[in-house]
C-alpha cells in the first residue's frame, strides 16, 4: 500500500507538465549572459541557477543541489572542481588518472587500462561514491558499483565533486560523496574537434566531436575509439593483457516546445579487456587468456518548464550494462536501472526550496542461473525529499531530508544540515556540516552469483547506515586559495563477504562499526600570467574495528604545475603519490602491505595555428615498480604523442 499511495503522490506531481510556461530566453550569448549573471549573483550573496551548462567557472558547482546550480561559496560540504583547462594541461586520458589530483580520493586499479578500476572517497568502499556522467547515474545496477576502467577523459569538460554523506540530496550510494562528470553533450557552441593519440605498448586513440546548431537548439555526437596491446598484469613474463574500447554519444539540448525545454543524452559504449585468474586456486594470478567485454547504454530526457512560481525540472533516465566474462569460470551478468525524478524550486528572498520526488526500479539475471531458482532479482526503490537553503551576507545554512522506501529491506530516512560563515574583510570562510547517508544492498549481495563462484546471497540484508561531520576553513590571500578540511564518519550495519571452510561465501551485515577520520588541504596558485600551481593532500585513518582496512593508503598527494612561457607553448609537471597501504594475500589470507609510491609525468601542448595542437605525454617517468592491488603488476614508463584540431 505505501508504495501505491508514494507512487499515486509522484504521478500528481508530475501531471502539471503539459502546463508549464517558458523559461526566459536569453538576451545575448551564452557566455556573455552568464558573466552578467554571475556578477550580479555574486554582489547580492546569491546562488546562481542557469540553463543549460556550458561553463567553465570555478565558482559555480551542478552537484549542490539538484536542480540548477549553485555559488560554490554558498556550500557547507567541501567540493572540488577540474574544469577543461585542468583536463588539458594534464592531458591524461583516463578519469581516475584525473581523480587522483583531488583531495579524499584513492586508486585501485586491478592491471592495464581496462583493468577493473576502484574510487575510494574518504576511506569509504569503492560502492560507497554515487557517480554521475552527465545526469546518469551509471553505477553497475547489478554490483551497485562504477567500474572507471574504461571511463575516457578526451570529451570531458568538467568533473565536479562533494566530499562526504550527500544521501539527504542523492540517496543511496552517497556515503562518500558525490562525483559529477560533464561531457560536451550538453553543449549548444557551434564547434567540431578531433585528436589523435599514438604511443607506448602500441596504444592508440581517435576521438571525433561535432556540435551542430539547429536553430536555438543544437545537436551534438562523440565519438571514441582506444585500443592498447598492454602488459602481462600477473607479472610473469607472459603474454601482455590489452584491452579495446569504443564508445558513442549523442545529445539534444535547448529545445523548446511551447512551455517546456527540452534535453536528451543517449551514450553507448563497449569495453573488451584480457586478463589473467588464478586457474590454480592457490591465491596468485597464472598467465590465462581470460576475456571481459562490458556494453553499457545509458540515457537522459529532460523536461523544464515554470509553473506557479517554480522551477521545475523532470528527468527520466536509464543505464543497463551487460558484462561477459570468459575464461575461468564464464558467466554473462545483465543490469538495468530505469527512474524517474522530479525536483521543484522556488527562491523566498535570500532563500531557497527544493522539493524532490523520485521513483527507480533495479533488476539483474546472470547465465548460468542462480543458485537460488525461485529468486526475483528486482527491486523498487520510491524517495520523498526537500532541501532548503539560505545565503545572505556572510551566512549561508543548509539543510536537507529524505525518506526511501525499498521493496526488499528497510526503508531509510537520512538527513544533512549544515553552516558558512564568511569573513569578508580577510577573504577567510568557516563552513561545517553533519549528516547521514546509506548504502543499499546490491542485487548480487541480495541474490547471489552464478552456481561455480560457490557464492550464496542474502536477502536478509539491510542498508549500511553512516553518520558523519566535517568541518573545513577556506582562505584566499591574493591569487592562492587554501582550503583545510577535517572530517570523521562512522559506519555500521557494514556489508562484507564471509568465508567459510568449505570454500563456499556469503555476505552479512557486521555488528561492529567502521570509522574514518582524517583532514585534507587543497590549494591552488595563480603566481603570474604564465606560471600556476595547484595541488593537494590527504591525511586517513580508516578502521573496522580497531583494525586497519585493506586499501586505504594513510596520505595520499598530488601537485601540478603549468608554465607558459609563450602563447603558443604549455609545459605541465605532474606528480601524485599514494601512500603505503594494506591489502589481502589471498594465497595466506593474511594482509600484507603495499609500499608507497610516486608517480611523475609531463604533458607539452604546442598550438601550430588556430586550429591545430600538438602534444607529448609522458607517464610514471621514473618507471616506478609498484602495485596498487596485491598480486598485479604495475604499467611501467609511458610515451605519447598526438595531433589535435578544433574548428
Amino acid at each position: 500500500m505505501k508504495r501505491f499511495l508514494l507512487g499515486a503522490a509522484i504521478a500528481a506531481l508530475l501531471a502539471p507538465n503539459a502546463f508549464g510556461q517558458v523559461q526566459a530566453d536569453y538576451e545575448y550569448p551564452l557566455e556573455i549572459w552568464l558573466d552578467k549573471k554571475f556578477e550580479e549573483a555574486e554582489r547580492n550573496n546569491e546562488i546562481l541557477l542557469i540553463h543549460p551548462p556550458t561553463f567553465d567557472s570555478r565558482q559555480i558547482i551542478v552537484t549542490g543541489s539538484r536542480i540548477g546550480y549553485s555559488n560554490i561559496e554558498g556550500l557547507t560540504v567541501p567540493s572540488s572542481i577540474l574544469n577543461v583547462g585542468d583536463i588539458e594541461t594534464r592531458g591524461q586520458q583516463y578519469i581516475s588518472d584525473l581523480l587522483r589530483t583531488l583531495p579524499g580520493i584513492a586508486v585501485n586499479t586491478s592491471g592495464p587500462g581496462g583493468g577493473l578500476t576502484q574510487i575510494r572517497m574518504r576511506g569509504s568502499e569503492a560502492n560507497h561514491v554515487l557517480v554521475l556522467i552527465d545526469g546518469v547515474e551509471v553505477a553497475n545496477p547489478s554490483s551497485g558499483e562504477f567500474d572507471f576502467s574504461g571511463l575516457r577523459a578526451e570529451d570531458v569538460v568538467r568533473i565536479e565533486t562533494l566530499r562526504g554523506e550527500q544521501s539527504a540530496l542523492y540517496g543511496s550510494d552517497a556515503i562518500g560523496g558525490v562525483i559529477n562528470i560533464i561531457t560536451r553533450a550538453g553543449s549548444i557552441q557551434e564547434g567540431w574537434r578531433a585528436s589523435v593519440e599514438a604511443g607506448s605498448r602500441e596504444t592508440i586513440e581517435g576521438q571525433i566531436s561535432a556540435i551542430l546548431p539547429l536553430g536555438g537548439a543544437a545537436l551534438s555526437i562523440n565519438g571514441n575509439a582506444f585500443n592498447t596491446e598492454g602488459y602481462d598484469i600477473s607479472g610473469l613474463g607472459g603474454e601482455d593483457d590489452g584491452s579495446q574500447s569504443r564508445s558513442l554519444n549523442l545529445g539534444l539540448n535547448n529545445v523548446e516546445l511551447g512551455g517546456l525545454t527540452l534535453s536528451a543524452k543517449f551514450g553507448t559504449s563497449k569495453l573488451d579487456t584480457q586478463f589473467d585468474s588464478d586457474s590454480d586456486f592457490d591465491g596468485r594470478l597464472n598467465d590465462t587468456n581470460g576475456e571481459t567485454t562490458v556494453k553499457t547504454e545509458t540515457a537522459r530526457v529532460d523536461a523544464r518548464f515554470d509553473l506557479a512560481g517554480f522551477s521545475h525540472l523532470i528527468t527520466s533516465h536509464m543505464v543497463d550494462t551487460d558484462t561477459d566474462t570468459r575464461g575461468g569460470f564464464s558467466t554473462r551478468s545483465k543490469g538495468a536501472r530505469h527512474g524517474i525524478n522530479w525536483a521543484a524550486e522556488k527562491e523566498f528572498g535570500d532563500s531557497t526550496f527544493t522539493a524532490l520526488a523520485e521513483a527507480e526500479h533495479e533488476s539483474y539475471s546472470i547465465v548460468p542461473n542462480f543458485t537460488e531458482a525461485d529468486a526475483e532479482p528486482d527491486n523498487w526503490v520510491y524517495a520523498l525529499a526537500g532541501d532548503y537553503r539560505y545565503n545572505a551576507g556572510p551566512i549561508s545554512f543548509t539543510a536537507s531530508a529524505r525518506h526511501d522506501i525499498n521493496d526488499l529491506f528497510n526503508d531509510a530516512t537520512t538527513w544533512r544540515i549544515g553552516g558558512g560563515y564568511a569573513f569578508e574583510d580577510f577573504g577567510g570562510r568557516l563552513r561545517a556540516s553533519i549528516g547521514t547517508s546509506v548504502k543499499n544492498p546490491s542485487m548480487i549481495e541480495l541474490f547471489g552469483f552464478f552456481p561455480a563462484s560457490r557464492f550464496t546471497g542474502n536477502r536478509d540484508l539491510q542498508p549500511e547506515e553512516s553518520l558523519g561531520f566535517s568541518l573545513g576553513y577556506e582562505q584566499k590571500l591574493g591569487d592562492l586559495n587554501l582550503s583545510i578540511d577535517y572530517f570523521r564518519s562512522d559506519l555500521k550495519d557494514e556489508i562484507t563477504t564471509v568465508f567459510n571452510p568449505d570454500f563456499t561465501s556469503t555476505v552479512i551485515n557486521l555488528d561492529t562499526d567502521s570509522t574514518r577520520q582524517g583532514v585534507e588541504l587543497e590549494a591552488r596558485w595563480s603566481l603570474s600570467d604564465q606560471l600556476s600551481a595547484r595541488g593537494s593532500a590527504t591525511f586517513l585513518d580508516s578502521d573496522q574495528n580497531d583494525i586497519e582496512e585493506i586499501r586505504r593508503p594513510d596520505f595520499i598527494a598530488s601537485a601540478t604545475v603549468t608554465y607558459q612561457p609563450i602563447d603558443d607553448l604549455s609545459l605541465t609537471a605532474s606528480l601524485d603519490h599514494n601512500g603505503s597501504q594494506l591489502d589481502t594475500d589471498f594465497g595466506t589470507f593474511q594482509n600484507v602491505t603495499l609500499e608507497a609510491f610516486t608517480l611523475v609525468g609531463l604533458n607539452a601542448s604546442y598550438n601550430l595555428d588556430d586550429y591545430f595542437t600538438l602534444t607529448l605525454r609522458g607517464d610514471n617517468l621514473l618507471d616506478e615498480d609498484y602495485q596498487e592491488v596485491f598480486g598485479y603488476a604495475s604499467p611501467g614508463r609511458a610515451v605519447y604523442a598526438g595531433l589535435k584540431a578544433n574548428f
